[in-house]
């Protein structure tokens, strides 16, 4: 029987104190740190989509893939990613909210684009790197909302101390 997903609840829970912890703090300079962390996020989804995204052992990369499999929209979720790398580099107010607007977006248009994808080749595509990018754009959903909070008294919501 496999428990991997116990190890992803016992992550959730252990993580989600810090995660509400930066959320709270609003100076400036924290909110440049995690504006770092969700860039560097969607810069690293980008370069994970020039590795191999077929199999584990060899096959093309997700550009690659999404440039062959045009009807997938695979190569829709690279250029948000793109866009969103744009928006946060302009680091508005309005252009990191856009940003993570984006993010969620392009969550939806990755999995439905490796669904696409699978099912045009007929078998799943599945390696480290399209694994890797599903769970970095998971985890810049976290980092982008932590980013546009403005409630400083979000902690006092929290059902637990921290």
């Amino acid at each position: 029987m496999d428990f991997s997903y116990l190890l992803v609840l016992a992550a959730v829970l252990i993580l989600s104190p810090f995660a509400l912890a930066a959320a709270s703090k609003q100076d400036k300079k924290t909110k440049t740190k995690v504006r770092l962390v969700f860039l560097f996020f969607i810069i690293s989804q980008l370069v994970l989509g020039f590795l191999n995204w077929e199999n584990f052992e060899s096959g093309r990369s997700g550009i690659s893939l999404a440039i062959s499999y045009p009807g997938s929209l695979l190569w829709l979720f690279f250029v948000i990613s793109a866009v969103q790398v744009l928006l946060v580099l302009l680091n508005t107010r309005f252009t990191t909210l856009y940003a993570a607007i984006l993010n969620f977006v392009n969550t939806v248009v990755l999995f439905a684009g490796l669904l696409r994808l699978s099912s045009s080749l007929g078998f799943q595509v599945v390696s480290f790197a399209s694994i890797g990018a599903v769970f970095l754009c998971l985890a810049g959903n976290v980092v982008s909302l932590i980013l546009i909070n403005r409630d400083k008294n979000i902690i006092k919501k929290y059902p637990f101390k921290i």
